[in-house]
């Protein structure tokens, strides 16, 4: 993080009752998502994040994995900052958050 920008407000996620725990920054055009949901019978705990953009959020940018809850804020805090500096792409480019594709 550069030393005099603030940090990013992270709040709790409503939407996400069923999480152990959720939180969202809303940033301009994007929001940011980390969770930590609990294992149930469609597979095992999963702790991640999320960026979407769009009039309502509703486009998924990049999505990611990691060990914590922390890091998971980290790892979307860090993907936006890449994805908001990555230079305008040619249509049909690939995307330009590597791991998992939306």
């Amino acid at each position: 993080m550069i030393p005099h920008e603030p940090p990013l407000l992270w709040k709790p996620d409503p939407g996400r009752s069923s999480a152990n725990r959720a939180e969202h920054a809303v940033v301009g055009a994007y929001e940011l998502m980390a969770y930590d949901l609990p294992a149930d019978s469609m597979g095992p705990r999963l702790i991640g994040w999320e960026i979407f953009t769009g009039p309502k959020y509703d486009k998924q940018v990049a999505i990611g994995e990691t060990a914590t809850f922390n890091e998971a804020k980290e790892a979307a805090e860090a993907a936006w900052r890449k994805l908001t500096a990555a230079p305008a792409r040619p249509a049909g480019s690939s995307h330009p958050i590597r791991g998992r594709e939306p």
